[in-house]
């Protein structure tokens, strides 16, 4: 799967700023990590991968790491479990997910090494890293987008309903961001009709 790479992908990513924090003899380096639910096995199975790649690159919980897992969705809402972790002196903060894993920990934090996993927007377009390559401040990662998948989603629906030619989305932004159906769009002629709701 696809998605398990990039988690192996984050765990390297999440090892550049520990290697120099790690140098301090003794040192315990603590790791904030804010991402979806556990309780799903996909999540598990990623946050898992995760797990593996530091082990491989010399870092393992209760010998020289601890992480501090948070979830995305939790009752208290992400800005209070950002706030959490910064009250646990994290020393690297890594947030997989939506846009608001990461609008939190940046609120809360512009000094803190933040690694991410951006899922379904684009942490460059939207002003959170320069580039890829060379994103500058304290955010590296990468982000996983899906038009395709979306495109796809949107054919299947106008197949089901070839009558129609204009067609409601509706999608969570606070677990999956923004869906893109300009690919579908442009493929079929349909007009997907776009309305936030609060």
């Amino acid at each position: 799967m696809r998605r398990r790479k990039f988690i192996a992908l984050l765990g390297s990513a999440a090892a550049w700023p520990l290697a120099a924090r790690a140098q301090q003899a003794g040192k315990v380096i603590r790791i904030g990590f804010i991402g979806a639910s556990l309780n799903s096995s996909g999540m598990m199975a990623q946050y898992q991968a995760f797990l593996t790649e530091l082990q491989e690159l010399g870092f393992s919980e209760g010998r020289n790491i601890t992480v501090d897992y948070r979830r995305v969705d939790d009752p208290r809402g992400p800005f209070a479990i950002a706030a959490e972790l910064m009250r646990l002196q994290v020393d690297l903060i890594v947030a997989t997910g939506p846009e608001v894993a990461l609008q939190a920990v940046v609120g809360a934090s512009r000094s803190i090494p933040i690694v991410i996993m951006a899922i379904q927007y684009d942490p460059i377009q939207r002003g959170y890293v320069s580039s890829l390559a060379r994103p500058g401040g304290n955010i590296t990662g990468v982000f996983y987008r899906q038009p395709e998948l979306a495109a796809k989603q949107l054919e299947i629906l106008m197949q089901a309903f070839p009558e129609r030619s204009r067609l409601a989305v509706l999608y969570d932004t606070f677990r999956c961001g923004i869906p893109d159906h300009n690919g579908g769009r442009r493929a079929n002629g349909a007009r997907p009709v776009e309305s936030v709701l609060r």
